[in-house]
């Protein structure tokens, strides 16, 4: 009996010491990509642990990272339990050359494990372009008869973005289009991600177009979305790349080896979890022209369109001090929102008073237009005649090259005499006569209680220590006033300082939002918020636009300022949290939601002593 137990013992440690074998495995699905292309990273970590973390994922150079969320499987074999996690990473390479990704490793019970590195040569985009077979046809017309010529593989769902001008003036509308190209159904919508347009002046210009397309013998459901850019300085500018992310329905499903793969295909073929793509374009390169100085007019305020003004009064006759409500509209093809008003002559005896503006705009044809009107109220301060304008608008016509200007005539104004008697003032008078006099005394004396208190001859009021401060006391106001000012004067000329300033509030602000929706269990909004807290905070307090900061340029902008490497880690390590959190929200619990707020809100304090 004794021996048995003695074997038993055995055995049960040496189950124990086989149930802690961790093993992790590294693999792509391929080892050569062109830049239009994408690989699938898949690290596999196998044992006996209930509670197996996440792998440590190095920086991956010349590519970008997607988690595409992590799957696990449960195994009993002969009495014993083993699993297995997956987790899987999207890789959209960024450049062109030969790449060496890894190790990859993980921590567990005081141990590491690594696997890897793997090995990727990322190739230049392919210069064959698909040929169009066939016109853009409406979805509502009945459509073609496909050719027997398929599309080449993997170009089931690609996307482009260009323009419609590659040089334009200031503030002359570019229209973008991103358009995607699909030949297969996806989950869901899929996530546009537009491009940075640092340097412009933008505007969405819906609805979106849709639209079918013959292309090498594959019919695609063509969607573009259009936006118009308007340049706000002369240059040469870049309109950064645009991304849509999307799930796949069965994009490989046709070349599938695996004959039990056909069940796939059946009744609950809707339930499969489908293939993630990440998609980019390219980044273009626009000139912006100035505009030229030859023929400018002088009351020139840098409108540029196609446009016709017109005035209109309420009333032509008036008395005096009453209101005359004068617009002026500007309706045309351009940038309406920046329209400036024209210059109205300032006339002698009349007041004049801004009533603001409004607009309507329109976007027919993806060509933005509309009118935009100026209100202004008149008073006339004395009977007589007057004379409104000339008034005199000029803008930059881009089709003539050449500026335009449009004269309004004058408009003659009537002013009457006002039909109101004027108030006049009163004063009150003692009447010479002695008996009303002393009747009036009479009737306001009233007797007095307490015996007057007479001070000392030489106790002047000047001495008088409460007198001093109480007339003091304004001056102090009057500094603290005039210093508020000062400040204030500051945060509307110095947007560098406003902005450096504000910048922990707002951000401060952000995460006691991202606490709350923490507190909701909502994983990706939480993140989100967590994201634009960090990332707008430096943006502020860099004086960048917030579009214009990305997580590649962040790291050259932080050394730029001599920020320690230790805070850059953190916050490129936040960042990757937060855009693995965006496609694999379920991997992450709430612990992991309070650390990572904790984090940001040390990485805010952190920056704050540096920048």
């Amino acid at each position: 009996m004794k021996h048995i137990s003695i074997f038993l013992l055995f055995l049960s440690i040496a189950t124990v010491c086989h149930a802690e074998d961790i093993t992790i495995s590294a693999d792509a699905d391929r080892q050569e990509v062109t830049l239009d292309e994408q690989v699938t990273l898949t690290i596999t970590v196998s044992g006996n642990a209930s509670n197996i973390p996440k792998p440590d994922i190095p920086e991956l150079k010349g590519f970008t990272a997607y988690s595409s969320g992590r799957s696990q499987n449960l195994s009993i074999i002969n009495g014993q339990v083993s699993s297995s996690v997956t987790f899987t990473y999207i890789l959209v390479p960024n450049n062109a050359g030969e790449y060496s990704l890894g190790p990859f490793s993980i921590d567990y019970k005081g141990k590491t494990y690594s696997a890897g590195p793997i090995n990727i040569k990322v190739l230049p985009r392919s210069a064959q372009q698909p040929q169009t077979q066939a016109s853009q046809m409406p979805l509502s017309s009945e459509s073609k008869e496909q050719a027997s010529v398929q599309p080449e593989r993997g170009k089931e769902l690609f996307i482009e973005a260009y323009v419609d001008k590659l040089r334009a003036y200031v503030n002359e509308q570019i229209t973008l289009t991103f358009a995607v190209y699909q030949a297969v159904n996806l989950f869901d919508n899929p996530v546009y991600n537009p491009p940075s347009t640092t340097g412009f002046w933008t505007e969405d210009m819906p609805p979106q177009k849709k639209y079918y397309k013959v292309i090498n013998g594959t019919r695609y459901l063509v969607t573009e979305i259009k936006t118009a850019l308007f340049a706000i300085g002369s240059g040469e500018f870049t309109i950064g790349p645009a991304k849509l992310e999307a799930t796949v329905e069965g994009i490989d499903r046709g070349f599938s080896n695996n004959p039990f793969d056909a069940f796939d295909q059946g009744p609950f073929s809707m339930f499969k979890r489908g293939k993630q793509v990440i998609l980019g374009t390219d980044p273009i390169k626009v000139e912006i022209m100035p505009l030229p100085e030859q023929n400018k007019p002088v009351n020139f305020k840098g409108d540029v369109g196609d446009f016709d003004v017109s005035l209109n009064v309420d009333k032509d006759t008036v008395e005096e001090n009453q209101p005359i409500s004068l617009k002026i509209k500007i309706k045309g093809k351009g940038n309406i929102k920046t329209i400036a008003s024209p210059i109205v002559p300032e006339i002698q005896d009349i007041k004049f008073y801004e009533s603001g503006s409004s607009e309507n705009i329109s976007k027919d044809n993806y060509v933005v237009q509309g009118e935009k009107i100026f209100e202004k109220m008149l008073i006339p301060k004395k009977e007589g005649g007057f004379t409104l304008g000339p008034i005199e608008y000029s803008y930059f016509d881009p089709v003539l090259k050449d500026y335009a200007q449009k004269r309004l005539h004058a408009v003659a104004i009537n002013v009457t005499k006002s039909k109101e008697e004027p108030v006049e003032k009163t004063a009150f008078t003692l009447s010479p006569f002695k008996e009303e006099v002393r009747l009036l005394k009479k009737d306001i004396a009233y007797i007095k209680i307490f015996p007057a208190q007479f001070r000392p001859k030489n106790d002047f009021l000047y001495k008088n220590k409460i007198f001093l401060l109480i007339n003091i006391f304004p001056l102090f106001i009057l500094a603290a006033l005039y210093l508020y000012e000062l400040y204030r004067n500051r945060l509307r000329t110095d947007i560098r300082y406003a902005r450096a300033l504000r910048a922990k509030g707002a951000a401060s602000k952000r995460l006691k939002g991202a606490k709350k929706i923490m507190n909701k269990n909502m994983v990706k909004e939480f993140y989100s918020e967590i994201y634009k807290a960090v990332i707008e905070y430096i943006a502020d307090k860099l004086n960048i636009p917030h579009a214009s900061i990305t997580k590649d340029s962040l790291e050259e902008r932080l050394k730029d300022i001599e920020v320690d490497k230790e805070v850059i880690g953190k916050v490129k390590t936040l960042f990757d949290d937060c855009d693995m959190a965006r496609f694999a929200s379920a991997g992450f619990a709430s612990d992991d939601m309070a650390r990572t707020l904790k984090q940001a809100e040390e990485i805010i304090n952190a920056l704050e002593r540096h920048i």
